[in-house]
């Protein structure tokens, strides 16, 4: 998972094994062993990896580690978080034409319990066991 996602980044953004290295701390050789799966990643490296590409390098990795547990949905909770991070972006839309930093940061909270929750309503699309 962690390969696929390195090797994915790499690919899309033109980067070399150096690029990454510099990126998670590590070296050339570390960071290719990483990204072809060769070597598991410290906690450090993990944590770099996320702060850099965000969704794109720990989605993947999210979706396999919440896929996998057993833990029903709540469609009522899940609506209203997704209802009310909708509304919060609205209400920033009324001042200004554009959803600014500052109000991502002011309601990050609630935008990633929505993200929290449409996560939860997609894993209901992948097969169960």
């Amino acid at each position: 998972m962690i390969a696929a996602s390195l090797q994915a980044i790499k690919e899309e953004n033109g980067y070399t094994d150096e690029d990454l290295g510099r990126i998670l701390g590590k070296s050339e050789d570390m960071a290719g062993n990483y990204r072809k799966g060769l070597s598991g990643m410290d906690a450090f490296s993990l944590l770099a990896a996320w702060r850099e590409w965000n969704g794109h390098f720990i989605g993947p990795i999210r979706r396999f580690v919440e896929g996998s547990r057993p833990v029903p949905t709540d469609d009522r909770a899940s609506a209203h978080a997704i209802l009310q991070a909708a509304v919060t972006m609205s209400d920033a839309l009324t001042t200004c034409d554009e959803i600014d930093l500052e109000a991502v940061r002011a309601n990050r909270k609630q935008l990633e319990k929505a993200r929290d929750a449409i996560d939860e309503q997609l894993a209901k699309l992948r097969p169960t066991a």
